[in-house]
Formats: structure tokens, C-alpha cells, sequence
């Protein structure tokens, strides 16, 4: 029997694409409503049609620019905070209340309580940041506490200074963290955004679109939005996977 090789992988892909569009489009047919469930064909019309659209492109930017935004304020208080607890274990006791009681807050009560405080445009990026910041501080916190003791006791044996210390033992230990931290918050952020949007209702956004034509009975292109959503998600996981974590496990 012959081992699976990485050709393999695309063919199966196709094929598993092909298979979901052929039961997408029976569905459709099976159904024959296009406010309930449109077909293939309208689909993807329709997203070619917002393809080029140049108002599309706005929406799209804005909701990029609220989750970048967002993620990144998260990901840089959730580092600088995970760093601490990881060193501290009195910081980590004075943090830990905090960061489980945010984790274990639905992400809607979060949207919630944004709309009252916020203005539309503010919501998203406030319950991205909210969402991801917990997360993100944890990951780095495992990454400190998973350093072998036996690293730290050989660096003090040897006086290493502080900096060579944090560059040549605590950065290669908590890069994979930072990447699995980085790669989960990325999902999560395109989840809670588009939902926040949905809500909040900001002139610009992924979100706003998507509800407007819910209301409008506009299900092809709630679909073709979600399409494009996806499609945007998974090509920054595919640039986080190719142009990041292999550097950065090359270099560690």
C-alpha cells in the first residue's frame, strides 16, 4: 500500500469542495426558496457582483481596520500581562480573578454592554479587544511557566545577563504560545466582530451589510458575505502559517 503523500492533499480538497457544493446545490433545489436557502449559482453571482463594488471594498476595509485594531491592542496588553504573571506568581494571583471572569463572560453580554457604553463604531473594536485579551495573557503565561527550571538554574549558575537571558531562553520557549495565542485570537476576532457589527450597526462595516439584507430577505448575499469572510480568514491563517511560525521556528 502506498503512503499518502502531500499531493494527495489538494485533490482531496477539491473533492471535498466539490462534494459541498454539489449538496448545497440539492439542498437548494430540494427547498426551491431563495429567502431560505439560494443555490451555488446565485451565490457566488452575487459575490462576484460585490467583488467589484467598490462600496463592498469600504465595508470590508472598515471591518478590517476595527479587527486590526482591536487584535492588536489585545494581543499587546495580553503579552505584556501574560509576561507578568508568568515571572510574578502574585501577579498572577492579583490577574487571574480578572482574566477567568472576562473568559467566562459571553461574548454576547459583552456586545451588550458595548452598545450601551460605546458608539457603533467603537463596539467592535472594544469587544475584540475584551474577548482576545484574556486568552492571549494565558498563552503567554503557559509559555513562561512551561521553561525547564533546570534553563534557569544553568543561567544563574553562569550569571547570564538579563537580556541574553530573555533573548536566548524565555523568547524560544513562549514562541510557539505566541503563535498558537496569535492564531487563536485571529479566529476568534473575525467571529466577534462581524457579530458586534451585526448589533451595533456602524455605517461601515462586514456586519451592518449582512443584517441589512437579512432584513431585506437578501439571503444570497448574507451568503456571498460570508463567503468573503471566510475567505479572508483563511488567508491570514495561511500568511500567519507560511510568513510567521515557519521564521520564527526556523530562527528559534
Amino acid at each position: 500500500m502506498r503512503a499518502s503523500t502531500g499531493r494527495d492533499s489538494p485533490l482531496l480538497v477539491l473533492l471535498s469542495l466539490a462534494t459541498g457544493l454539489a449538496i448545497w446545490a440539492v439542498a437548494a433545489a430540494a427547498v426551491g426558496k431563495e429567502a431560505i436557502l439560494p443555490g451555488p449559482t446565485a451565490v457566488f453571482r452575487l459575490l462576484g457582483r460585490l467583488l467589484l463594488s467598490r462600496e463592498a471594498w469600504v465595508h470590508l476595509g472598515m471591518t478590517l481596520l476595527r479587527g486590526a485594531v482591536g487584535f492588536g491592542f489585545s494581543y499587546l496588553a495580553g503579552l505584556i500581562t501574560g509576561l507578568a504573571c508568568g515571572l510574578s506568581r502574585r501577579v498572577d494571583a492579583f490577574f487571574r480573578p480578572f482574566l477567568v471572569g472576562i473568559r467566562s463572560t459571553p461574548s454576547m453580554a459583552i456586545i451588550l454592554l458595548a452598545l450601551i457604553w460605546f458608539r457603533a463604531d467603537l463596539v467592535a473594536v472594544f469587544v475584540t479587544f475584551l474577548v482576545v485579551f484574556p486568552r492571549v495573557a494565558q498563552n503567554v503565561t503557559d509559555g513562561i511557566r512551561s521553561i525547564d527550571p533546570g534553563l534557569l538554574e544553568m543561567a544563574r549558575v553562569y550569571r547570564l545577563r538579563r537580556a541574553k537571558l530573555y533573548r536566548r531562553v524565555y523568547l524560544p520557549a513562549i514562541l510557539p504560545y505566541l503563535f498558537a495565542a496569535a492564531a487563536s485570537g485571529l479566529g476568534l476576532t473575525w467571529k466577534v466582530m462581524i457579530s458586534a457589527e451585526v448589533l451595533a450597526a456602524p455605517r461601515w462595516g462586514v456586519g451592518t451589510r449582512m443584517d441589512r439584507a437579512r432584513v431585506f430577505l437578501g439571503t444570497p448575499e448574507v451568503f456571498a458575505w460570508t463567503i468573503l469572510v471566510v475567505a479572508v480568514g483563511l488567508f491570514f491563517d495561511r500568511v500567519l502559517e507560511t510568513a510567521v511560525r515557519r521564521r520564527l521556528f526556523s530562527w528559534n
